[in-house]
């Protein structure tokens, strides 16, 4: 039996919602094998939500003009798009906003049922005057990586629901490198360094987490090709 030296991983926390992650020691070569992987799971593999599609009371597609509001429907669709949300819910969810009269639209007017959460208030939706009475509904999903407005449209095509491109992704950007580390004399092993940034609705500890367990997952189906095939242990 090969045993190696067991590689331990760390945290270091840049921001609430960017942390390098640092695993060592890793045999040599396993430092791109690893980093790889884990980035492009990252990528497009994390379960999100987002919306799939919306309804605006008095519209029938997204060229209507609403009275009493500043922005078009297309530029209000845009911006809903940036909703960063999160939901518990397996089955489709439906938010709403209401609101009438001069004032500004952000993510906090979205009213969500439980188990579903806006993470970002602030985001400006749409800017409203005096003669103003917007109702819309969006629908929410749980998902992963990124569907097409075309392709939502294909899922539900009701007359008056509007498609939106849904970016489930909790995860923005994912970047590694691999350094030499050294393991008593030698100096040839790998660092793997793994810089992760995510949305308001996940931490990077989780995001990775979510990575590991999916790969784990995944390559377990080789190992079951044969349990009791030799490969190199890890050492305590």
């Amino acid at each position: 039996m090969l045993i190696a030296q067991r590689p331990i991983l760390t945290e270091e926390v840049v921001s609430d919602y960017r942390s390098r992650f640092i695993i060592e020691p890793l045999e040599p070569g396993f430092g791109y094998t690893l980093g790889n992987s884990i980035r492009r799971t990252l990528l497009s593999s994390i379960p999100g939500a987002a919306v799939t599609g919306i309804r605006v009371n008095g519209a029938l597609h997204e060229f209507t003009t609403l009275e009493g509001v500043k922005e078009d429907l297309t530029e209000i669709v845009l911006n809903i798009k940036n909703l960063v949300l999160s939901s518990d819910n397996d089955e489709p969810s439906l938010l709403y906003i209401r609101k009438n009269g001069e004032g500004v639209v952000t993510g906090a007017d979205v009213a969500a049922p439980a188990g579903a959460q806006v993470h970002n208030p602030e985001l400006h939706i749409a800017t409203l005057n005096s003669k103003a009475n917007l109702e819309i509904e969006l629908t929410v999903e749980r998902g992963r990586g990124y569907i097409t407005a075309v392709q939502n449209k294909q899922a539900g095509g009701e007359i008056g629901r509007i498609p939106v491109d849904s970016i489930y992704s909790p995860v923005l950007r994912v970047t590694y490198k691999v350094e030499a580390t050294r393991v008593e004399q030698r100096t040839d092993f790998d660092r793997l360094v793994i810089d992760v940034e995510t949305k308001r609705s996940m931490k990077p500890a989780d995001a990775m987490a979510s990575a590991g367990k999916t790969l784990v997952e995944l390559f377990g189906l080789a190992r079951e090709l044969n349990a009791n095939a030799e490969g190199i242990e890890m050492g305590p």
